[in-house]
């Protein structure tokens, strides 16, 4: 059986950290996009800087001021070159992210200055003394655009030659959603973007998630693999009703804390089962779903769909899994920065979440492989019991509401735009699929994965995703010409 080392290390991230699986297999799902290949010339050098920003960029009368991590390459830069921009997400940043892939191939032969700037409270980028829930006030989108809007005004001030440099960026996932929004907000300081898998429509229960992660695997490892996911959950769904408890927790492993008949922790344990798919699905290389999912599970030695499932699940750790609720929110309580809960960066993107966005990803469809164990309310008591009373649901619809009506949801105001999709990325229902206007394409690429397209020009390509990344090089140096 293929096993990929970078699906091992996603699954064995999920699998072995007792104290935090049911969120920990959430947070594998928002990580720095992968950029796949080898650099084919010299590796450049990363300088690490900071750049003075505001706590509060809308309030004058605030001076507080934080330190903000960017990462820097200039061996190809001249002065009247363009700057390039790679926009961090809700991750701590990494030089690699910029060292090779096709932005900065782009990059390179364009003589760019090639920069990486990390999103605030995320990596090292730390604006407050800790992650309280009444200092996330500034954790929000519109401070981390107007972050961006004054890195580029200090960029072109600051550095020599530079005072009219033109400026392209770059995103994958949720940063790719801040290339478009910016341009829309800032179009006086950026020139032109490309936006990889981005989401722009925040929607309380998401239920295409998991539709999408169904139809892949189906698409990909077949029928009768999917159709053995279903019948476990169908299983296992049926046991816990029957109040079987000790035999779902005896084939999974799971730790004596769970508590099936608490209704959180039933919640909690099916909506895990699924992101451990999900996982493997979002970033899926060739490969991946046929070999490291459905081999596994149509073993005939597997007596039935649930010990499939079970011996899947099980096979990665020794250990017993805690799947319990309240473990869950006690660990995402931490405010300490050193804690793994904020640099491991689930409380922040929880928070987020919560206040700006939902992308609740449950079993709210019949149209996916998953049962029906996992509803949204499950999001909104962790919401709830996280962060404050506040957060009902009432209270974050209308937070997702805001957002929508401030950035347009699926009709940005946007032009200089390439948007690109993933057609087995289970996030492609929140963003484009057609063309925004003459001025913003947008591609689904055949096969491909949540930012796939990041990896540089090679003979591994499909000719779809060939002539994606050309497009997107021919865009660029239209927009910067």
């Amino acid at each position: 059986m293929r096993l990929p080392s970078l699906v091992l290390l996603v699954i064995l991230g999920l699998l072995t950290n007792q104290s935090r699986a049911f969120n920990g297999a959430w947070e594998k799902l928002h990580r720095e996009p992968p950029v796949r290949g080898i650099p084919s010339r010299d590796v450049p050098s990363v300088d690490v800087k900071w750049i003075s920003q505001k706590v509060d960029n809308f309030d004058p009368q605030n001076p507080s001021t934080w330190s903000m991590r960017y990462m820097e390459i200039d061996d190809y830069y001249s002065p009247g070159g363009p700057f390039f921009i790679f926009l961090g997400g809700e991750w701590e940043i990494s030089g690699v992210s910029i060292q090779r892939g096709h932005f900065h191939d782009m990059a390179r032969e364009l003589g760019a200055r090639i920069f990486y700037t990390e999103h605030r409270y995320y990596g090292k980028s730390r604006p407050t003394p800790n992650t309280a829930t009444h200092l996330l006030k500034y954790l929000n989108i519109d401070q981390a655009l107007a972050d961006l809007a004054h890195f580029i005004v200090e960029m072109r001030a600051t550095i020599p030659g530079a005072e009219n440099a033109k400026v392209f960026i770059a995103g994958g996932s949720y940063s790719a959603t801040m290339v478009a929004w910016f341009r829309q907000k800032y179009p006086h300081l950026v020139n032109g973007g490309w936006a990889s898998s981005a989401p722009l429509l925040a929607k309380m229960d998401f239920v295409e998630y998991k539709e999408v992660v169904s139809e892949s695997i189906r698409l990909v490892g077949g029928e009768s693999c999917a159709n053995r996911i279903a019948g476990a959950y169908q299983q296992v769904e049926a046991l816990l009703d029957a109040e079987e408890y000790d035999t779902v927790i005896e084939k999974f492993r799971l730790c004596n804390n769970t508590d099936f008949s608490n209704r959180l922790d039933k919640m909690a344990f099916l909506s895990t089962m699924s992101d451990y798919f999900a996982g493997i699905v979002q970033y899926h290389q060739e490969g991946d779903i046929e070999g490291v999912i459905c081999e596994y599970l149509n073993n005939d030695r597997h007596a039935s769909d649930i010990d499939a499932l079970a011996a899947w699940i099980t096979q990665w750790s020794n250990r017993c899994m805690d799947i319990s609720y309240d473990s869950s929110v006690q660990y995402y309580s931490n405010t300490d920065w050193n804690h793994p809960a904020n640099a491991g960066i689930m409380r922040l993107w929880l928070y987020q979440t919560c206040a700006e966005y939902g992308w609740y990803q449950t079993s709210g469809s019949e149209d996916q492989i998953f049962g029906s164990g996992f509803p949204v309310d499950l999001f909104v008591e962790l919401c709830y019991d996280l962060y404050g009373r506040m957060f009902t649901e009432s209270r974050m619809e209308s937070n997702i509401d805001r957002t929508n009506a401030i950035y347009g949801d699926m009709n940005p105001a946007v032009t200089n735009v390439f948007f690109t999709q993933g057609q087995l990325d289970p996030w492609r229902p929140m963003g484009l699929q057609e063309d925004l206007n003459e001025d913003s394409p947008t591609v689904v690429i055949p096969l491909a994965s949540h930012c796939a397209d990041f990896g540089s020009i090679s003979e591994y390509d499909s000719p779809e995703m060939r002539a994606t990344k050309e497009r997107v090089f021919e865009l660029a140096k239209q927009w910067l010409s």
